[in-house]
């Protein structure tokens, strides 16, 4: 069956393309919707009450920039125009071109206020930076939210738009996150500050001249365990967190295992690294995961600061973590070794043909592969092109920077990957044309410098919590100079919003100049952990020039405001990490298991019962009935803990592996005539967790691929199956495909019976199922079906040119005329009945064949 061109392209592909201006009609509750934009959505409760409780609870975050994948034919912006403003949040609603321009016809997109704003696809991105994007990016408070229709899988237009959505908003987010730190990477440095008690400099050229292996959770992870096995006595192994399940599987050890993210997900996908034995030695970013670095019990070494302040106790000379993967940071510390050549797997940074884009045993995996791949493609080792994300693409820029950086220092880095990323600077070569030294290493490995017993930990954390009573101090001092700023605020001015006393105002300017120097870096602290209540405040600040003096007053009090709540945000972090160090203190002084477990367990770290037990072993002293309890609730806990699996990050991954995406992508790759991308994507649908759902898309991209290699009988029977399913959302497809094969072939029964069923589906398709009636001589039961379709969606203009076409041909000539009368008196209407008032004048035939 060959795939030809047919006058109705959504008869050809199946696909919606949103350029073609969308009907309104009004439901039952008196709302106008647009079919287009999924108005059937509202049949049921109206869009008031539907969207109320879809969206209850959500959309008001403070100070968040919401860009919202649709409008739901404008109710959605009603909605979100009733709620209280939360301060400093912007909306923004995008939609394809011809809903955008209804709604604006419409007159919906009229008198917003200034927080709410609407955009097509193809300009999102310019109202979005007008509405100040960059301060929302920094801060990472941007959120994608979709609307009902774009969470519908019987709108793919939609679906479609939310996915390239999230994707351009991921890139936006990745690169503005890239550049900056955090206020939880200074929580978490804080909080790790009592357990980062060896610097990662200590182990600086200590492997002076090996090869090293770093074990990332790319794919190609799988293809080369084995050869790390074989060859483990010869090679330095760097394992990043994320995979220690997988190698817990095989039963192999790294040398080192790597993390960095500050992320509750990270921890979700790295707590099995906690089942490694103390040959393996912990190399984290100093704001690593809390709960990470604490329950580890063997030897670990930090790199980076140990406070976010200039401190005696920061290493001198610091080993620094190399973003924005945790790879690349096993990238730097592997340079730092001395080695003189890195073997990368797993480090693939783009997606498998068939939408993978982990190594088996990571929650992608589990979630089965990814069918919302994006337009975003990399070449690769062997000269293919895969598809990316936007994270991915923007590692392989910052890995290529990387690697080029560490050639110059000697180091040579291998992938042997062929589906990985080429990246210049770094060399493909298969693994049989790699040579290795001979002469094994000798294990555990060992930095000469490193000493980890209780006495240093000890006078570790003594001098952290010497640092950060030091600095809760200086913050309690300024948090007192600010009250007195915010005090003069309030008497500078009168009632009216004068100045009245000058004087006050010049103090005020001392004081300010005296904040800024005595305080600057501790500001800068504050800035970043309240960065988004200060950006608002600054932009009082800024137009102070513009501002009459009440409006001045006002800009004042809030800034100060905003900057003493900061400053007790700080406070309040470093009472958190004292209090975790003085725990730590009386650890390290020999408190019992019974003291110590409900503040590990409270904390959620019963995994330090790891390290207590093995120095309490050593001295072989008897627990108490009570310490016993305690011992056994820790273990418990820890047990659970490492058992549990489902989370947030498996949340996500199985949100990527969205079966609906797969159906939208299928439609596309249909149009664009791409065997390899069906082939690709059905064997991707043939590995999805589960197979009863995956069922009918696997039997609609079957069709496609038998359709597009002239198999016809074969396409037919697939496209049978879809619609033997469950799935209703694939219905419309197959049977938009058996309607454009059977019009192709001149079986117009067949047509109409896949176009009444069509109608049936949805009122958007009866007009299609009216010209097919009309073509096969039927033109009463064509003209019921328009006015039936007319009846719902009384504003269709189209639909009623369409009508007057048919009753032309039925030979009702007064009655065409007068529905010609009336679309002509709407707006635009006189452009659609011209071409069919040339037919009706006198020496013109009519159309004998209305379309």
């Amino acid at each position: 069956m060959t795939a030809q061109a047919h006058p109705n392209p959504s008869i050809e592909t199946g696909a919606d393309t949103g350029d073609t201006a969308p009907p309104w009609r009004v439901n039952r509750f008196g709302e106008r919707v647009l079919d287009a934009a999924g108005g059937e959505l509202f049949d049921k409760l109206g869009a008031r009450l539907t969207l109320k409780e879809a969206f209850r609870g959500q959309l008001e975050r403070e100070d968040t920039f919401y860009l919202v994948a649709g409008s739901d034919s404008g109710h959605l912006i009603d909605h979100v125009k009733q709620l209280s403003p939360p301060p400093g949040t912007r909306y923004l609603f995008i939609d394809p071109p011809a809903v955008h321009q209804a709604l604006a016809d419409a007159g919906l997109l009229e008198g917003l206020p200034p927080h709410i704003r609407c955009a097509s696809v193809g300009n999102w991105v310019e109202a979005a930076q007008s509405m100040r994007l960059s301060d929302y990016l920094y801060i990472d408070r941007l959120e994608v939210v979709f609307s009902l229709a774009a969470q519908s899988p019987d709108v793919p237009i939609y679906v479609e738009l939310a996915w390239d959505l999230q994707q351009t908003a991921d890139t936006l987010r990745w690169q503005a996150l890239a550049q900056r730190g955090s206020e939880a990477y200074i929580a978490c440095q804080l909080d790790n500050a009592a357990d980062n008690i060896t610097p990662a400099g200590v182990w600086r050229g200590a492997l002076a001249g090996r090869t090293g292996v770093i074990l990332a959770g790319g794919p190609s992870l799988d293809a080369m365990l084995d050869w790390v096995r074989q060859h483990r006595h010869q090679l330095v192994i760097l394992a990043v967190s994320r995979i220690s399940r997988r190698l817990l599987e095989v039963g192999l050890e790294p040398d080192f295992v790597v993390s960095a993210d500050p992320t509750r997900m990270s921890y979700e996908i790295s707590r099995e690294m906690l089942r490694f034995g103390e040959a393996v030695s912990f190399v984290n970013q100093y704001h690593v995961h809390p709960r990470l670095l604490s329950q580890w019990p063997h030897r670990s070494y930090y790199l980076g600061p140990l406070l976010p302040w200039s401190s005696p106790l920061n290493p001198v000379n610091p080993l620094v973590g190399a973003g924005p993967t945790v790879a690349s940071t096993a990238l730097e510390f592997a340079a730092a070794l001395g080695l003189s050549r890195v073997i990368l797997a797993g480090v693939d940074l783009c997606f498998t043909p068939e939408g993978f884009t982990h190594a088996r045993g990571s929650n992608e995996r589990k979630a089965g592969p990814r069918f919302d791949l994006t337009p975003l493609e990399v070449e690769t080792n062997d000269g293919r092109k895969a598809s990316t994300t936007a994270d991915f693409a923007s590692a392989a820029q910052m890995l290529e920077a990387q690697a080029q950086r560490l050639a110059k220092q000697g180091l040579t880095i291998v992938n042997p990957a062929p589906g990985a990323v080429r990246i210049p600077g770094i060399t493909h070569r298969s693994l049989d044309d790699i040579a290795l030294e001979d002469t094994p290493l000798q294990r555990p490995l060992r930095a000469d410098k490193a000493v980890d017993t209780p006495q240093q930990r000890l006078h570790h954390v003594q001098a952290v919590i010497r640092a950060l009573q030091s600095k809760q101090d200086e913050i309690q001092r300024l948090e007192a100079d600010l009250r007195d700023a915010r005090r003069i605020v309030a008497k500078v001015f009168d009632q009216h919003g004068v100045i009245h006393n000058r004087n006050l105002r010049k103090r005020l300017d001392r004081l300010e100049a005296e904040l800024q120097e005595r305080y600057a870096e501790t500001s800068r602290l504050i800035q970043q952990c309240g960065v988004h209540a200060f950006l608002r405040a600054m932009r009082s600040t800024q137009d102070m020039d513009n501002l009459d003096g009440k409006a001045v007053q006002d800009a004042l009090a809030a800034y100060y405001d905003t900057y003493l709540a900061g400053a007790q945000r700080l406070r309040h972090m470093i009472d958190r990490a004292l209090e975790r160090a003085r725990w730590r203190a009386r650890e390290y002084r020999g408190a019992s298991i019974a003291e110590l477990a409900p503040a590990w367990l409270a904390a959620g770290e019963p995994g330090r019962v790891v390290r207590w037990l093995r120095a309490r072993e050593a001295d072989s002293v008897h627990l108490s009935a009570t310490e016993a309890e305690a011992l056994t609730s820790l273990k418990r806990a820890l047990t659970a803990d490492l058992q549990q699996e489902d989370g947030q990050h498996l949340a996500r991954a199985r949100a990527h592996a969205d079966l609906r995406a797969a159906g939208v992508r299928l439609v596309h790759l249909l149009g664009q005539r791409d065997r390899d991308g069906i082939r690709n994507l059905i064997a991707g649908l043939e590995q999805a967790p589960d197979a009863q759902a995956a069922s009918p898309y696997l039997a609609l991209a079957r069709g496609m691929l038998a359709e597009l290699e002239d198999r016809t009988d074969e396409a037919l029977g697939h496209y049978d199956a879809v619609l033997q399913s469950d799935q209703r959302s694939l219905w419309p497809t197959a049977l938009l495909r058996i309607a454009g094969w059977a019009l192709t072939h001149g079986q117009t029964e067949h047509a109409k019976q896949a176009l009444e069923c069509l109608a049936g589906l949805s009122p958007r398709y009866r007009p299609q199922y009216a010209d097919v009636l009309a073509a096969t001589g039927d033109l009463q039961a064509a003209i019921d079906v328009v006015e039936q379709h007319l009846a719902s969606h009384p504003g269709d203009l189209h639909a009623m040119v369409r009508l007057a076409r048919l009753m032309l041909n039925a030979g009702s000539r007064e009655a065409a005329q007068l529905m010609l009368d009336h679309v002509e008196s709407q707006p635009d209407g006189a452009a659609l009945v011209a071409p069919l008032r040339r037919l009706m004048e006198p020496g013109s035939a009519a159309d004998p064949n209305p379309r």
